[in-house]
Parts: C-alpha cells; sequence; structure tokens
C-alpha cells in the first residue's frame, strides 16, 4: 500500500496553499489596517534618533521593522526568545 503524504506535491500545490491562507485571512494585514507603521517609525525616529557607527559594521535594521517586532511581541505576548524563534522560522 502506497503511503499517504500530508505535502501535496501536485502542480497547483503552491496556489491551492495560498487559497488558503487568503480564505483563512492574514492576521498581520488586520493589523496593519489598524496601525500606521511608517508614521510610528518617523515618530520614534524622531524622538530616539540612532547614532551612525563611524567605524561601520553591520546597518541596523529600518526602524519600521524594529517597531513591527515589538507591536507583535506586545500584541502576542512573546518572549524575546520566542520572538525571535518566530521570527527565523517564518
Amino acid at each position: 500500500m502506497k503511503q499517504r503524504n500530508a505535502i501535496k506535491n501536485d502542480l497547483f500545490a503552491a496556489d491551492h496553499h495560498r487559497q488558503k491562507i487568503d480564505r483563512l485571512g492574514d492576521p498581520l494585514a488586520e493589523i496593519e489596517k489598524h496601525i500606521n507603521f511608517a508614521a510610528l517609525a518617523a515618530e520614534v525616529d524622531r524622538v530616539a534618533p540612532r547614532p551612525v557607527s563611524p567605524q561601520g559594521g553591520r546597518p541596523p535594521f529600518p526602524t519600521e521593522t524594529m517597531v513591527r517586532i515589538l507591536v507583535l511581541k506586545r500584541l502576542y505576548n512573546l518572549s524575546d526568545e520566542q520572538m525571535e524563534y518566530q521570527l527565523l522560522d517564518r
């Protein structure tokens, strides 16, 4: 007897997956409707500008990305470790 696999390997598997996700609704898109992350990031930059390192090195993540992470962390009550795991997993 052939073993069954939960992963679809057909030609339209990616399309079916995307349609299912769209039907379930994206919570991030819903949050985006209520929070203007660009304006919030601009305000954070105005109040607490980031210093530019003269030594170079890896540039920091954009402020808007960090604001999004902090909002999601707070909304879903995630620890630093759990937030890092979710970011790496997705």
